[in-house]
This record gives C-alpha cells, structure tokens and sequence, in this order.
C-alpha cells in the first residue's frame, strides 16, 4: 500500500507533488481516483503565518496528524491479548460501578493510558528472541495502540441489557431468564447497533464535518505518544505535567475537601439557609439546585458528560443559552405552582401521590398496581390514584421531546448533504433492478469502492487529508454490517419469545426502524458538535407504551432494541472516525469491535448475575449500603412501570402531562421558522443556532450534581474562543493535549481512590469532619457541601 505523507507538514509549493504522486501510487491499484484531484492549498497550515480555525475542517486539518505508515502490524498476540485483557476489565469495572451509589464512567483515554503503558511494558521487557517474540513481535506502535484501544472501549460500557435482566431478577421472580437466553440478549442487543453504524459510515463516519470532537484529545494523545519525541517533546511535557498535577490534586475534592466540588459564595453566606436559594444557588449534591454562580474545581464533574476542551463553539454558545432558559423556565413552573409543583420536591426523578406536601414527600408505590401478572391492575390504580412527577422532570421531557423532533427537521434542513449517502441505496433500486445479475453474489469483491461516488471521485463532503489517505485501505463491505444486523435482529427474536418477555416480533421490527432514524439524525449532533445530550429512552418508552399499553416488562426490551441499538451505535461511531483518524484498516476496526462488544456483554452479563444473586436485598432496599446500591435498577424498573403501566392515565390528551407527547408534534415544526430566516438572511448566521441542542438543555437540570456547569463554561470559552482565536499556535499544539492530561489524571486518580477510600473493594474511609466537608445549620442540622440547605425541609 502507499504511503501518503503527512500533508500538514508539507511546504505549499511541494504538495500538488506529493498528493500527485500518492493518487497515483493509489490509482495503480485502484483506478478510482481523479488524478487532476488536489488538496485545497488554503485550508494548510504552512507555519508561514498563524492559524485560523474557522471551521470543523481546519480542526480536522490542521491539527489531528494525518500522516500514515501502511507497514504498521496491528494484529499480534500482544494486541490480542492487551485488547481482550482490557476488555475483560472495561467491561466488568463498568459493571460494577453500575451498581454503585455513585456511577462512575470509564473514559476512553483511562483505557487508552492503560494500553499505552501495557503495550510499551511488553515491548521494551520481553526479549524477541525464541518463543517469546510471538509475545513482543516488533516495537509497540500507534496503530497497534488504537486497535487495544477500540476493542477494550467497545466493551468498556454496561449494557442496558444488564439493566432489564436485572429487574426481571429481582422484581419479576417469576419470569427470571435462564443464563443462555440471557447472554445472547446482551450480544444481541449491543451487536444491533454495531450494525446500524456501520450502515451509516458513509454519511455519519467518512464526511469531513463529522469529526468527532469528543475523541479529538484521545486521538491527538495517540499520536504524540507515539510519533518522534524529539519533535512532540513540549507536547509530552504538557501531557505529563497535566496528568500528574491532576492526579495528585484529585484527591482533594473528592475526598478530603469536597466543598470544591462546588463553592457557592451565596450559600455560604447567612442567605444560604434559605430553601429558595438552595434551589437556585446550591449543586453540590444530587438534586439540590440548579448552581447558579457556583464555581467546580473538580475536574471529574467539570469533564463528566463531555470535554469542554473539545467542545465547538458553536455548541456551547447554544449550551449556555439553553441553560439560561432552563434556570427561567424551572423557576417559573415550580413557584408558579405548575402541575402541581409546590407538592412535591424541587427537582426528583420519583414518582408521588398527589397529597405529598414539604417535608413529607410520598413515594409512590408502584408494586400496588400490578397484578400476578405484572400487569395493571385498574382497580388498585382507582384505589392508589394517578402518581405525579416534579414539575422540573416534566419540563425535562417536553425538552427531551421538542429535541428529538426538532433534529429530524433540523439536520434535513441544515446538513442534509452530509446524511443523504445513507439513501443511496434507495435513489439505486433502479439500477440495481436492471443488474440484478450482478447483486446476486453480494459477497464477491466489488471493483467499486462504496465510499467513492458513482464516478469514482472523492465526495465533496469528504475532502479533508484524512480520508483520502484512508483510502488506501480496503473498506469493509456494507454486506459485513448487513450480515451482523440480520442475524441480531434473528437472535433477539429468539430471545424475547424464549425469554417471555411479553414483546413481540412487528415490535421488534419497529423498535429497530426507531433506532435508525433516531441513529441517523441524532449521530449528526453528535458527529458535527460532539453532543451526546438528548436521551432517546423516553421516545422509545413513550412509543413503546402507546403501541402495547399496561404492560412494563414488554415496554422495557422495547426500549433496550429501540434505545441502547442508538446509544451503541453512538460508541461505535466515534470508534469508527478514531480509526479513521489513525488510519487503523477498515477490516481491523471491525474485528476490533465485535471481539470488544462480544467481551463486554459476556462480561456484563458475568459480574451482573454475581452481583444481583449475592446483594438482591441491598439493592432491593431504598437507601443500600456505602458499597452497594440499587439506584439504578431501580430507577430503570420505575420508568419501566411508569411508561408501560401508566402512560395513558397520564400522558394522553386531557391527562395532567398532556404536554410531553405533545411536544414530539411541535418539535418538529420549531426549526422551520429559523431555516426560513436563514435562507431570507444568510448573513445573520441563523444556522449558529442549533434549535435541537438549546432546546435540549432547557430540561439539562432536572438530575445530578449541578455545581459544576459555570467552570465548564468558563473553561470552554477560553478554550474554544480565547485560546483558538487569539492564541491559534498554543490551540493547535497544546489543547486537546491538555485536555487528555487532565482528563487523564483524573480518570486514573478516580479509579483508585473508588478502591481505596470509596468503598468499591468492600470498605470506606472517610476522611475526618472539617468545615470543608461538612456543615451544619444553627441547630445542628446536617447540609450540602456547599452548605446549602436542604430543599426538602421546605
């Protein structure tokens, strides 16, 4: 294969020369590419002045490396075993952490660090002589790096399969799934997605715009590790400094001095007793405020949804001015008594009779209307009554719907371009019914590259030095994902008729037609602005409850087909792009991921049947212990009887919540009116607002620790605006470096102290009371960290 240079670094005189002669080395073995093709001059960096980014592909460009070496061996049994090995681990801790009281994500540059220090261990430490060079075959390199890096990250997340059979273990006894059903819906269930990615390559993976923000720092991490030291030294300088300083510092707020978690000056002051300013002003604990003026110093909340660093501008400039909106419209609902709000807490994602009032909030019980059969019972719900949610948690689902409406117009609108090659296929029945002969043996090599439009140029969308280097490389044929879909969606109905689960096949069928347009529409916003905010459960819930009412266990796998199929392919998408980024083969990312998601639910599916079988009555109890919690699980099995007992009673029309299946209508109607003006006025920049986004975090505040979000705006905007307009050079070689370092130091600092002190080996230290983690009120009254009171009291 041809090596392809790296463009960044080549003087603007000599580039035609070299892309001429890299497509040429390429068209002698292709025949695809247009040799009168070139690389757009202006969009290089020539180091003769400063850089400009202005967009996605100057990003793109001029800082991810796009140089290659086709010589790199990937597949050895050091990769494999550093791969499955961690793996192993992603899954299993995952797990784990999943039945936690607090959840604890495991990040991709923690995996990649580990696999860093892993691969470079075997290399320099086995002898490569006799039997032992199968173990260390040649020097630990970049791509053999990636590959790891991609199979323990594809396993490295717990399967929402996990979830569901875990609820039928503990609260639908009779209905318990036996082992081997139980494992084939996990592999079913992730390997689902896989295959929706993987259809979608051409329009959510190769495209230039797509260019992952949230994988940027990993990747630029990759590369400066392994790249010449002499010339990335102040690079690594950066890395390493920022990861140790990191590291070290972490223990301080999270375990010695956890007011840092977020110091509010309002709550620390006389007024910080009040319950009105605690629900404006505090944020230190789980559903206390909205943290308004409060300020994180730990970087594990600050980075804990997405990466400031890498966040575009665009993104966060809608981010800020959603979460505006959202303090203004949680404050308008709950003091004006919105559904009822003052009744119940502030912001809760429980359920509660209508006769709850502060200070006595009741739960609702929800076990009390189902029959024998898991069913609704219509007479108990007569006696028990409709349950109410929290005004906060309603404006959360109307803005999680608006959102996912307003996508589907919005990215049709806005970047239909960039989707459209996943219809190819459709715009192609035509020709595909006159060469019928031609299709039949699908699996033959193709001399026609699928990635190449019909003439067999480079599409436009896709013009950036990482793809046409890429394609040097075979890619894998679509019939590969086609394959892997089929026989998921064969497995799974299997499973949900061995399984008893109450669904059947059609909604199967419609779950997975959810999935690919959810996939499609939402990758976009993850693929262009690195969100991965709006949460598609509810859709899939509310849908699913619609289709077959009063029935929660059947509600539940619908939304595992029609909800985690998306939220994989999400994972597996940004996998994707990393590969292409580190020019890892098509065909070894593919094999990198299925063995990682085959790994990883196995392993899912191990450490869940251990867990649930040895701790059912602690994660059963509502408070669970410092070591174990059924939080999780139990919230799942809330929304599961939620959505599949109650929908109708309380989201139909003329129902109290009315609102919220509204909104899915509405939503898609919002982006109409800005695309117009746009259109009428493109010189106002319309398209910089991203109606989807903002929207979506109207709703951002109803869950969690709140105290963080004004550090990671503040952090953002320097990054993103101060650091990349008027400090380009250090933007381009320093920031996602940064940005992998602390988040680096943090991931690793966090798994140790969740071991040594947090009570994820079997028991806790804490750290000795000082007015730093603890405060009390004048009658002695426990509160927050931040010292706010608490907002139940009143």
């Amino acid at each position: 294969m041809p090596t392809v240079a790296n463009i960044d670094a080549i003087p603007s005189g000599e580039l035609e020369a070299v892309r001429s002669k890299a497509i040429s080395e390429y068209n002698e073995k292709k025949g695809t590419f247009e040799k009168s093709e070139s690389v757009d001059n202006d969009s290089i960096d020539t180091g003769l002045s400063k850089p400009e980014f202005k967009s996605n592909k100057d990003i793109v460009v001029k800082i991810i490396d796009s140089s290659d070496d086709p010589e790199l061996k990937v597949w050895n049994v050091r990769s494999f075993i550093l791969g499955v090995g961690l793996a192993i681990f992603g899954g299993v801790l995952q797990c784990i952490f999943y039945f936690k009281p607090q959840t604890i994500v495991v990040n991709g540059i923690f995996l990649m660090l580990l696999a860093y220090v892993g691969g470079e261990a075997m290399s320099m430490l086995i002898p490569r002589k006799g039997w032992l060079k199968y173990l260390n075959p040649y020097p630990f390199n970049k791509k053999e790096h990636t590959l790891i890096t991609i199979m323990a990250s594809s396993a490295a997340n717990c399967a929402l399969a996990i979830e569901v059979l875990a609820v039928q273990k503990l609260w639908y006894t009779n209905q318990t799934v036996n082992k081997a059903v139980s494992i084939f819906f996990c592999l079913c269930s992730q390997l689902l997605g896989y295959g929706l990615c993987g259809l979608m390559r051409n329009s959510l993976v190769y495209p230039t715009d797509m260019f992952y923000p949230n994988i940027v720092a990993q990747v630029s991490t990759i590369h400066t590790l392994h790249n010449d030291k002499q010339k990335s030294r102040m690079q690594l300088k950066w890395f390493y400094l920022c990861f140790a300083a990191m590291f070290f510092y972490e223990i301080v707020p999270e375990w010695m001095f956890p007011l840092l978690i977020g110091f509010s000056p309002v709550c620390i002051s006389k007024a910080g007793k009040n319950p009105t300013v605690s629900r404006i002003f505090g944020g230190t604990n789980g559903n206390e405020g909205l943290g308004f003026f409060s300020f994180c110093f730990d970087w594990n909340y600050i980075a804990s949804t997405a990466n400031p660093m890498a966040q575009p501008l665009v993104a966060v400039m809608n981010n800020i001015f959603g979460y505006i909106l959202c303090i203004v419209v949680f404050l308008g609902v709950y003091y004006g008594n919105v559904w009822k709000a003052k009744n119940f807490p502030f912001l809760s994602q429980d359920l509660f009779y209508e006769d709850s009032a502060p200070g006595n909030y009741l739960v609702y019980n929800q076990s009390l209307i189902l029959d024998s059969k898991n069913k609704l019972d219509p007479q108990a719900l007569q006696e028990q009554g409709v349950p109410y949610m929290t005004a906060t948690y309603v404006v959360y689902l109307i803005a999680t719907n608006l959102s996912v409406a307003a996508t589907f117009t919005y990215m049709y609108l806005f970047h239909w371009d960039k989707l459209q090659p996943t219809f190819n296929w459709v715009f192609s029945i035509k020709e595909m019914a006159i060469n019928w002969k031609s299709y039949i043996k699908f699996w033959e090599k193709s001399e026609y590259d699928q990635r190449l439009t019909i003439d067999g140029k480079v599409p436009e969308i896709c013009d950036d030095p990482h793809f046409k280097a890429y394609m040097a490389y075979e890619d894998v044929p679509h019939w590969w994902y086609g394959i892997t879909l089929l026989l998921s969606f064969v497995v799974a109905i299997i499973c949900l008729y061995k399984g008893d689960t109450g669904l059947p096949w059609w909604m199967l069928i419609i779950a997975m037609l959810l999935a690919f347009f959810l996939t499609l529409m939402l990758g976009g916003l993850v693929g262009i602005f690195g969100f991965g905010g709006t949460q598609m459960q509810t859709i899939c819930q509310l849908i699913g409850a619609y289709i077959k009412p009063g029935y929660p266990l059947a509600n539940m796998y619908f939304t595992l087909f029609g909800y985690n199929s998306v939220s994989q392919a999400f994972l597996m998408l940004q996998d994707l792009k990393q590969a292409e980024y580190m020019k890892l083969a098509p065909k070894s990312a593919f094999f990198a991921q299925l063995i990682g998601t085959a790994v990883g639910a196995i392993f899912n599916f191990i450490m869940m049947e251990s867990i649930v079988n040895s701790k059912a009555e602690i994660l059963l109890s509502i408070q669970g212990t410092a070591i174990w919690s059924g939080q999780n699980v139990q919230q799942y099995n809330t929304q599961g009887i939620a959505w599949g007992a109650l929908a109708k009673e309380m989201f139909s029309s003329g129902k109290t919540y009315q609102m919220v299946p509204y909104s899915l209508i509405i939503g898609l109607f919002i982006p109409i009116p800005f695309y117009i003006l746009h259109r009428l006025r493109p010189t106002w920049h319309i398209d910089n607002i991203n109606i989807p986004i903002m929207i979506w975090y109207i709703g951002w505040l109803c869950v969690g620790v709140n105290a963080s979000i004004w550090s990671y705006f503040i952090v953002a905007l320097v990054s993103q605006f101060y650091w990349r307009k008027y400090k380009p050079k250090f933007f381009q070689e320093y920031n996602y470096i940064i940005a992998a370092g602390l988040t680096g130091g943090v991931q690793v600092a966090v798994f140790i102290l969740s071991f040594a002190v947090a009570g994820a080996s079997g028991s806790s230290y804490n750290f000795p009371q000082w007015w730093g983690n603890y405060s009390a009120d004048k009658n002695g009254n426990t509160a927050n960290y931040d010292w706010c009171a608490f907002t139940n009291d009143g």
